[in-house]
């Protein structure tokens, strides 16, 4: 067994695993973690006893709950590139991960939110429990989902952009219907199905789902299914300030509750993020993976330089008064992201105006 500090590193037969061991963050990524996860992969890539890899958790309540925000906030704050650095090698692993020869399999048992959302999304074969809990809460700081959500967000059309305005957390029932995910195994059953993987002689795909088929069941309805028509009426506007005005005018009295709620949550996100994550769901349809990923890291430094990340942060993790003060007007900034977009179109041969 190899320890990287917050992850425990081990294999068993012909199946390496990773196990994020950070349990008292909710095993919120760190650069150290980031770059532990991009080590072993190196090395297990030239071994030919690994035929699969298995990325899980330690922790009871989460798979894992994002990226160390409070680290990217010190460094911002401390003058140095070290966010840059985090966010660069955090890319470069997501990209090893989706382009790995062998099989990677991620667990999920608990919360799945932001990086955690994105590091599993770029796994090859997704098991959720019943505990799961997915969301990408980033407008919730005043930024917006990265990590590959401008692409696989997108795919989902309005729920996509109901995800990403909102940051609503979703079940492994609502996962399992936007194909999220693969599988569904009771938590109880994960010990018993990474027994099977590390004893299965052959791990490749089709063998890996095989085993995977004897621990699956079916969950519990889907909640966001039942209100998809809710969501595709009031999301599929083109402008935040039509969405937001749709549900203001909303005459619907048997979903009162849910409408009152959307706009409660609107009303708390700052402007910019909400209008840029709306942006990044409507470019990303049209878009690969990859200028998607270019795309989130061209716009990741700007944030942390000029957006209301920061401020997010310190309301809501560092100071802990739940009092951000939001910019309204922030005309350097939008003039910096008017010149963003046009560069990047340009480079890339893809109109986003």
């Amino acid at each position: 067994m190899n320890d990287h500090d917050d992850l425990e590193i081990r294999s068993e037969g012909a199946l390496g695993i990773i196990s994020l061991n950070r349990s008292s963050h909710l095993n919120a990524l760190t650069l150290e973690m980031i770059r532990g996860i991009q080590a072993q992969l190196d090395q297990w890539r030239e071994d030919s006893q690994v035929q699969a890899v298995l990325i899980k958790s330690n922790a009871a309540k989460a798979f894992c709950a994002g990226g160390d925000i409070r680290y990217l906030y010190d460094s911002y704050q401390a003058g140095n590139t070290q966010y840059q650095d985090f966010f660069a090698t955090e890319y470069t692993m997501l990209s090893t991960i989706r382009n790995y020869s062998k099989p990677v399999i991620v667990m999920m048992d608990g919360y799945v939110l932001g990086g955690g959302f994105g590091l599993a999304q770029a796994c090859h074969i997704k098991i959720t429990s019943e505990k799961s809990r997915f969301a990408m809460p980033e407008t919730a700081i005043g930024f917006f989902p990265d990590v590959g959500a401008t692409y696989f967000l997108s795919r989902l059309d309005e729920v996509g952009v109901y995800m990403a305005l909102t940051g609503a957390q979703i079940s492994s029932s609502d996962a399992l219907y936007l194909d999220l995910v693969d599988y569904h195994v009771p938590s109880e059953h994960f010990v018993a199905l990474e027994h099977a993987l590390s004893v299965a002689p052959i791990l490749n795909p089709v063998e890996i789902r095989t085993i995977i088929s004897s621990f699956i069941t079916h969950p519990q309805e889907s909640e966001l299914q039942q209100h998809i028509d809710l969501i595709n009426q009031y999301f599929s506007y083109p402008d935040i300030s039509e969405i937001e005005q749709g549900l203001a005018d909303a005459n619907d009295t048997l979903h009162q509750d849910w409408i009152k709620k959307m706009q409660a949550i609107l009303e708390q996100r700052p402007e910019m993020a909400k209008q840029i994550s709306l942006k990044l769901q409507q470019v990303g349809q049209n878009l690969s993976l990859e200028k998607c990923m270019q795309l989130e890291r061209g716009l990741q430094d700007i944030w942390l330089q000029q957006g209301d990340f920061i401020e997010g942060v310190r309301a809501l993790i560092v100071d802990k008064d739940k009092n951000p003060k939001w910019q309204t007007d922030n005309t350097e900034f939008k003039k910096t992201l008017e010149k963003f977009w046009p560069v990047w179109s340009k480079q890339h041969k893809d109109s986003l105006c």
